[in-house]
Parts: C-alpha cells; structure tokens; sequence
C-alpha cells in the first residue's frame, strides 16, 4: 500500500448539458443567497457596533428588536462557544494524559508479487496483466470463495 498524496495537477473541464433555464434559475437563487448573506452580516456587524444605518433600521423595525438584544444574542452564542471549546480542551488534555502520545499508524511494506499468489485470490496470469498495463477485464478476476471451495472439494 502506497502512503496516501495529493494528486497530481490535472486540468479537468467538466461540460455538462445544462438547459438556460436551468442556468438562469441557479444564477437567481445564488444571487439571492449572497445578497441575503451581505444583509445579514452587515445587520450583526452594525448592530453589534452600535451601528446605525438603513439595513439595521428597517431589521430592527420589522424583527420588533434592538441592538441591545442583538448584541446579547451574539453574546451568549460566544459564551456558548467559549465553553464548549473549554470542554473540548479539557476533553483533549484528559485523553492526551490517560492515552499518552499518539502514535500514527505505519503504513504497510508494499506487497510483492508472491504474496499476492499466495493469497490464491486471483490466477497468475490475471496478476500479470494488472502489473503491466491498464487492463479492463469483462469479468471479474477475483476468484469467489464459492469458486474457491469448488477448487479445495476437487483437490
């Protein structure tokens, strides 16, 4: 088995047969989420600041709240997050001084032609043809454990 890596830098362009309607509808709701996410982070930010401005006046309007409620709500969501990075961090310390270090798995020496055909799994030949080239096979060339208690009966 081979460490796992980052593949190589491929160009791949993908074409897909997509309709403009399609296209159209898509580009929309993007457009609408994007711009309701822009809202929305300018709603915080101004609000949290003390900020005021048309976004913060018409929420504020139309949600009947205040700056002061919104910068409790993002008060208590940062309490909430401190503790549970509190606990997390607690979690860790503990595991890391009852498990001690950890140690990462080694990957596995690289298997060698005769261990393959000492697993009997596949014929010699099918092996072969795998180490050589791209290979497409029309069936499978694993032999199946019924195909393998077939062959230990007729030994």
């Amino acid at each position: 088995m081979v460490k796992s890596r980052s593949r190589s830098k491929e160009i791949m362009i993908i074409s897909g047969n997509r309709s403009n309607f399609r296209f159209v509808t898509d580009l929309l709701i993007t457009l609408f989420f994007w711009v309701y996410t822009v809202i929305v982070i300018i709603f915080i930010l101004s609000a949290t600041t003390g900020f005021s401005n048309v976004v913060t006046r018409t929420l504020n309007t139309t949600f009947k709240t205040t700056n002061s409620e919104v910068q409790a709500v993002i008060l208590f969501g940062f309490i909430v997050f401190i503790v549970i990075y509190l606990l997390l961090f607690i979690n860790r310390l503990y595991n890391k001084k009852r498990f001690g270090k950890l140690t990462r798995r080694t990957y596995p020496e690289v298997v060698t032609q005769r261990e393959l055909i000492a697993l009997q799994l596949m014929s010699v030949k099918n092996i072969k043809k795998l180490e050589s080239n791209y290979v497409i096979f029309e069936k499978n060339p694993i032999i199946s454990l019924e195909e393998e208690k077939k062959h230990e009966e007729s030994d």
